[in-house]
């Protein structure tokens, strides 16, 4: 395939995985109650953050993600929330297909089993990254740049680290089956 055929290929890609994380996040999320006004959102908009950094690599991967939740913060009117989410979701993506790479050397496998093993691999580390980093990026966010007080924001990203950590679950389970289809579908 030609050079300018791939970077299209991929463009094509990755819009269609932001659009798909923005619909999730749009229409699929279930809106959990967590107190103290907060709600949690469980979505499997993440899948499509991991599998297309599984599919395409850090940075389409990264950018798709991010791209398409911040938007959906933007139209879902969590406008001051879109910000942490960018760089939230740029860092999911952008850390599982550095470990589908580095760690995992997805690219490098040939058999089947391997190649899904290292893929859920990747996801899980990726994920584990979100659970960690969006709390903490949300938290400085809201004290540092929106003067929240600190206990608010504390409970808030208690909040988040639970709705990641659920979303993160389903979401690696489905991304994983979703790269198994491509492979087999277009031959990854």
């Amino acid at each position: 395939m030609k050079l300018q055929e791939q970077q299209i290929r991929k463009l094509t890609l990755a819009g269609m995985f932001a659009a798909l994380a923005f619909a999730c996040f749009s229409y699929l999320r279930i809106e959990i109650p967590m107190g103290l006004g907060l709600t949690g959102k469980i979505y499997v908009g993440h899948a499509f953050i991991l599998l297309s950094a599984l599919v395409l690599g850090a940075r389409y991967g990264a950018l798709s993600g991010a791209i398409g939740l911040a938007l959906a913060d933007l139209l879902a009117g969590y406008t001051t929330s879109a910000p942490p989410t960018f760089l939230a979701k740029f860092l999911l993506g952008w850390s599982t297909a550095w470990a589908a790479q580095h760690l995992c050397q997805l690219d490098r496998l040939t058999e089947n089993r391997a190649r899904l093993r290292a893929a859920a691999l990747a996801s899980i580390f990726g994920s584990m990254v979100n659970v960690i980093t969006e709390p903490l990026i949300r938290y400085s966010f809201k004290v540092f740049i929106l003067g929240l007080p600190q206990p608010i924001a504390y409970v808030s990203a208690i909040n988040c680290a639970v709705s990641m950590a659920v979303s993160n679950v389903v979401s690696v389970v489905l991304a994983v089956v979703l790269y198994r289809v491509m492979e087999k579908s277009i031959g990854l």
